[in-house]
């Protein structure tokens, strides 16, 4: 292309008695709940309860609580089954609007959508049939201009605790301000009622940069998370959504990979300008605890889980934090939650965020600190003998540790994590074991026990020993980390302070290798003719090198990254040309062939020589990277070994 006009942002990270900037991770730190929201004030509480809903709207009890900003200075508020003060279960779902900007003192409803007055009204109506459709229920909702959406699931049935089977889930819209909506009879998501295992059951949206992300879970609370995307303006056409599958975008539901694992359910999503951080909720069933991750980008590494409300917090069934957009700018961090017992409603939550000095680490409880009980061990695992060391002074840091202990046989403490495909890592622990143990073993393999992917042996260690193991995920999306012996008597180890860390370079497939075919598949895309060499001999390194090649026109070869705003990268690959080339162009530009942020230019080059670009990512949260010419007779480039590191 041509070279345009680039905009470099100025950006200053400032550190002093108040903290702002871009943050590397985030943890809540002392959650509390700030009044209620709906139902009856019982005997003994004395909470604000500014919406009186019993008497107001004939909601007696309610939950979910899912917000979003509807433009105008107001904000929608989507309940699930609602009974009302008599306690029939009448309703599938209510709606409440709200123009409340102080939460310090609770959560004011303006109104709430009604049927007649004094009785809110079931938006969204479902059947009431066991095994048809038992109820719809809100799981996300986003305003786009004047018309207002809602994600909803059709559950077929209720299963055992915290299990429900879901006919499809849908999108629904109102164009009068929420007082009608109309379920579109074509943006659904099927289950398959065989398995009930799609994973595009219930949502979280987060409207960001022009797309509507559609963060998802199978129905229940035990699956992982997993991420479509739609342009703002084509929610309603399913056609348009583009599923995550590990590197890039994919228009096939069936390529989605996790960019979480689970368990999750009723998740919130949200982007914190002030910490410059994508923020994820949800209740986790194994930890009984609901849980917070954060990450720089859309797409992840999302960090480990922290937990936000603990499960024996005020001795309530608490489940979802649906976080409130007026939190998005700042450290407080308003949610609403619902409990189930010994009252079915929702009520203000408010934690406030800090930095994280466990930076991007992807292990959820490294340090094994957040373990309330011994044997609730989730997120960690066992195979054969083991658990926690509670308060026994085995710690490295902390107090907790976790270990494994056994006459015989293999025993391991270990944990699912989401990888991207063809990407390093780099996994660290640090052990001390028995005298006795010959055959220890700290490494990564495929999930539930499967193939060792790579792995470090030890034998005895007298005193804690960091051990490290770099791999790269191949074409996985889920590992399983693990430490572990086979135990030849009383054998026993003790693990602490874990970390996985993604390598630093931003591009995915950066070398190419992982190219299944000469055409080129996700994630990168091209303008005109480009393409993969394989095993043809022109590459830098390894096999394969991506080309573009032509007589005419524009041609080249790219891939969206995902960056944090307003920070300094620098991109770099390995060019060569053809000797006719005179009008090169590599670089970073928005989204579509949008304007260039940052390029350079290069004609004949009968080697492989590295170029480089310096840029500011401004105020996007995704741009791409390109190496293309503009070809005059038979024309052509090779590109290899892609960086993007953030300076």
């Amino acid at each position: 292309m041509k070279k345009m006009t680039t905009g470099v942002l100025a950006f200053s990270m400032i550190f002093a008695s108040t903290w702002a900037g871009s943050a590397e991770a985030l943890t809540p730190e002392g959650t509390k709940m700030i009044a209620r929201v709906t139902g009856a004030t019982p005997a003994g509480e004395t909470m604000p309860n500014p919406n009186q809903t019993h008497m107001n709207y004939d909601v007696g009890g309610t939950d979910l609580g899912i917000v979003w900003d509807k433009g105008g200075g107001e904000y929608f508020i989507a309940f699930g089954d609602t009974n009302d003060t008599a306690g029939n279960w009448n309703r599938s779902n209510v709606l409440a609007i709200s123009s409340d900007t102080n939460l310090e003192d609770g959560l004011a409803f303006s109104t709430m959508i009604q049927s007649k007055p004094g009785h809110a009204k079931e938006i969204l109506p479902s059947k009431k049939i066991n095994n048809d459709e038992m109820t719809v229920i809100p799981t996300a909702g986003v305003t786009v201009g004047n018309r207002h959406y809602i994600h909803y699931m059709s559950v077929n049935h209720w299963g055992p605790a915290g299990r429900w089977y879901t006919n499809y889930s849908g999108i629904a819209y109102s164009d009068d301000n929420g007082q009608n909506w109309t379920k579109s009879p074509s943006a659904r998501w099927y289950n398959n009622t065989s398995t009930w295992n799609n994973p595009f059951q219930m949502a979280a949206f987060l409207k960001d940069s022009g797309f509507v992300y559609m963060y998802a879970t199978p129905n229940g609370r035990f699956g992982d998370v997993y991420l479509a995307r739609v342009p703002e303006n084509g929610l309603l056409n399913i056609g348009d959504y583009r599923y995550w599958d590990g590197s890039g975008w994919s228009a096939a539901q069936s390529a989605a990979r996790p960019v979480a694992i689970g368990v999750a359910g009723e998740m919130s999503v949200a982007y914190n300008t002030h910490f410059k951080r994508y923020i994820m909720t949800y209740l986790n069933e194994d930890r009984q605890a609901i849980v917070m991750r954060d990450a720089a980008t859309p797409i992840g590494p999302w960090s480990g889980e922290k937990i936000l409300v603990p499960g024996d917090f005020t001795g309530l069934g608490q489940y979802n934090a649906y976080m409130h957009p007026l939190s998005n700018n700042g450290p407080e961090l308003y949610f609403i939650m619902s409990t189930w017992y010994p009252d079915y409603n929702t009520h203000l939550m408010k934690t406030t965020l800090t930095p994280d000095m466990l930076g991007d680490n992807i292990i959820s409880d490294p340090g094994f600190e957040t373990q309330r009980e011994t044997p609730v061990m989730a997120p960690w695992y066992v195979t054969g003998e083991g658990g926690l060391d509670r308060q026994l002074g085995n710690a490295r840091t902390g107090e907790n540790n976790g270990y494994v202990r056994n006459g015989s046989g293999w025993n391991a403490i270990k944990q699912r994590v989401v990888v991207q495909p063809y990407t390093n890592y780099t996994l660290k622990g640090w052990v001390r074991t028995s005298s006795n143990n010959t055959k220890g073993h700290f490494g990564v393999r495929e999930p539930v026990d499967g193939a060792v992917i790579k792995e470090t042996s030890f034998a005895q260690l007298s005193d804690y020993t960091e051990l490290t193991v770099t791999f790269n995920s191949g074409n996985r999306s889920v590992v399983e980390l693990y430490t572990g012996l086979w135990a030849n008597g009383d054998t026993w180890l003790q693990v602490d302070d874990m970390s996985l860390v993604k390598d630093l370079n931003l591009v995915g497939h950066a070398g190419f290798e992982s190219q299944s075919s000469s055409s080129l598949s996700s994630p990168w895309y091209s303008n005109g003719t480009a393409g993969v060499d394989r095993n043809l001999g022109f590459a830098r390194t390894g096999a394969n090198n991506g080309y573009a090649r032509a007589s005419s026109g524009w041609n080249a070869i790219k891939q969206e990254i995902f960056v944090e705003p307003d920070t300094e990268y620098t991109l770099s690959a390995w060019i060569r040309t053809s000797d006719n080339n005179n009008d090169g162009y590599f670089g970073v530009r928005q989204l579509g062939d949008g304007p260039v942020l940052s390029e350079i230019s290069f004609q004949n080059i009968p080697g492989y020589a590295l170029k480089t670009v310096r840029f500011n990512s401004g105020q996007y949260h995704s741009l791409e990277i390109y190496a293309g010419m503009w070809a005059t007779s038979d024309t052509w480039i090779q590109v290899d070994d892609f960086s993007v590191v953030k300076n």
